[in-house]
């Protein structure tokens, strides 16, 4: 199995600090958010416990002082019912909106108040409570008739009903606004590591580019430099070939073969750094495959197209320079095999483009290549320069196309140019 490279660079460092602070610092603003919902819903559950018992308070004097008290009493703390209640849930005094039997069942004990257990109806917006009353000591007299009185040597039951619907929306409302919060901040956590990566490809692609600049610089002096000497290379071997015989012009034509390969490469390299659009014109894309495809001698197959012409707005030179390369690329891509499956066709899309296709049988491109097959100087052949399809992808950019290369089925590669066709308003 092969080994993963983890090499600690700068450039992983840095991305590995500046994901962990804002990782730190969002996980801080939930962690604060959570905390301040749970206090405003603490302090909302505090104040209403706090007024159920100063309501049982109340009701504690109200039923100490007589009937005659009870009803002021509920209206001042906001009642919506009373009731005192046997221990089997009958009624022995009810006042306003109270149960004619206590439902038991309703109540649970989910409040810090040890001796009262409260039910919240979130759909009606109440409240209930109620409490033991074995320690509330009271005339019966002034409250209860006379049948009643027996009932009161046992642990009764005060039941109280509260409105409690401006509780119960702040407690919804707080709620809400920090489910919104954390929303919006686990969003801006997301959005700030996208712009984080975002930077991080600026910055790799501006200095990509100023590597570029400095490479097109150094390569156009290079091949000014170079041009000179060959230039006198040439002549003298021009008249060395007319002077020599035997062996020693063998030798010759070499040294001529392989200068001839050194011209070409730094016409090539001062192709690529000049204007790659060039002087474009209209031209017909179907004429310039037709005129190209017999020069490789069978090598190439020529699928017919279904249209006559195929006009494209392309410098007519640049234009063959890459309809040749691509075909060069794919004849020496099937070297070795029995068969050179080569085919070249023209299709258009329904967006306003050409496509041209050059697709082989050859060994393919490999996964770790694709992403630099476009790259100036970067080849995977042996006597290759790597510059042929950077300037074919420079060419076909400039013309408003694009390329592309991916797998054929059943092996090979294909070779895909884009290009629009000439009268599309976006095509100069």
């Amino acid at each position: 199995m092969k080994k993963r490279d983890y090499k600690w660079t700068a450039e992983k460092k840095e991305a590995w600090i500046s994901v962990s602070i804002v990782t730190v610092f969002f996980l801080a603003s939930l962690v604060l958010i959570g905390f301040m919902s749970y206090l405003i819903v603490s302090s909302e559950s505090l104040r209403l416990e706090n007024s159920v018992e100063r309501a049982f308070n109340d009701v504690t004097w109200a039923l100490q002082q007589g009937e005659e008290s009870i009803p002021e009493t509920m209206q001042n703390r906001d009642v919506l019912g009373f009731g005192y209640y046997t221990p089997a849930g009958n009624p022995i005094y009810l006042w306003g909106d109270a149960y004619m039997r206590l439902p038991f069942s309703l109540f649970d004990d989910n409040s810090s108040l040890s001796d009262t257990l409260i039910s919240i109806n979130r759909d009606s917006g109440r409240i209930e409570c109620m409490r033991y009353a074995e320690l509330i000591s009271f005339n019966p007299d002034n409250l209860l008739s006379g049948k009643g009185k027996d009932m009161l040597d046992f642990p009764d039951v005060i039941y109280l009903a509260f409105d409690a619907s401006a509780f119960i929306e702040r407690i919804t409302f707080t709620r809400a606004v920090s489910v919104i919060v954390v929303l919006v901040i686990i969003a801006c956590y997301f959005i700030v590591l996208w712009v984080l990566g975002k930077n991080r490809q600026y910055r790799n692609a501006l200095r990509q580019q100023e590597s570029l600049v400095s490479l097109g610089e150094a390569a156009r002096t290079l091949t000014h430099e170079i041009k000179n000497p060959l230039s006198a290379i040439r002549l003298e071997l021009a008249i060395l070939k007319r002077s020599v015989t035997g062996p020693v012009l063998d030798d010759v034509l070499v040294i001529d073969h392989e200068t001839e390969r050194l011209t070409k490469l730094t016409d090539r390299v001062s192709e690529f750094l000049h204007n790659p659009l060039g002087h474009p014109e209209v031209v017909d894309l179907v004429e310039a495959l037709r005129e190209l495809v017999p020069l490789f001698h069978g090598d190439v197959k020529w699928l017919e197209p279904k249209f006559r012409i195929a006009p494209v707005y392309f410098d007519k030179e640049k234009l063959r320079s890459v309809l040749e390369n691509l075909m060069k690329n794919a004849i020496e891509s099937c070297e070795g095999m029995e068969k050179t499956d080569v085919e070249a066709e023209v299709i258009a899309d329904k967006e306003g483009f050409y496509h041209v296709y050059v697709r082989d049988r050859g060994c393919g491109v490999s996964k770790k290549d694709e992403k630099r097959i476009f790259d100036p100087f970067f080849t995977t052949k042996v006597h290759g320069s790597g510059i042929g399809l950077s300037i074919t992808s420079k060419f076909v950019t400039a013309a408003g196309g694009s390329i592309r290369l991916y797998p054929r089925q059943g092996g090979g590669t294909v070779a895909d140019v884009r290009i629009p066709v000439y009268g599309r308003k976006d095509v100069r």
